[in-house]
């Protein structure tokens, strides 16, 4: 039986799109993380400062949101159902690094009020959602294994 046949052909579109869109946050995390000075110059100065001293846990937690998004994506190209664990886990993890993000002093500075964070977020939360409620869908069908 051909695997091609079997899937609908908007399966493995959306997959794929989910893994360029949360290997971009994996990039995003990585260009943080090590401090590439390009990357970081680009951003405000109040960014700079917050990112320099964000405690290790929020860090953590970011990590796990961010690799485990990337890892469910690549999970579902490989039609796994393990990759719902794992949108759930980045879903919360997002949550809850964002909340921090939002209620600690991050919440005064400029950056965090601006329209392009809002957006972001939602962004995130959104397509978090969406493929914790498409890897439901496509177990339900037989899809994911």
């Amino acid at each position: 039986m051909n695997l091609f046949l079997t899937v609908p052909t908007r399966y493995w579109l959306i997959s794929c799109i989910g893994s360029v869109w949360f290997a971009m946050g994996a990039l995003d995390y990585v260009m943080i993380s090590y401090k590439i000075p390009a990357y970081i110059q680009a951003m405000p100065e109040d960014l700079q400062f917050w990112l320099d001293q964000r405690p290790v846990w929020f860090t953590s937690v970011w990590a796990i949101s961010v690799w485990s998004a990337l890892l469910g994506s690549f999970l579902l190209l490989l039609r796994r159902r393990q990759a719902l664990r794992l949108f759930v886990l980045a879903l919360v993890g997002f949550i809850i690094a964002a909340l921090w993000a939002y209620l600690s002093e991050a919440a005064n500075m400029a950056h965090m009020q601006s329209t392009i964070i809002h957006t972001f977020n939602a962004l995130i939360i959104f397509s978090l959602i969406f493929f914790i409620t498409f890897c439901r869908r496509h177990i339900q069908a037989g899809v994911l294994r």
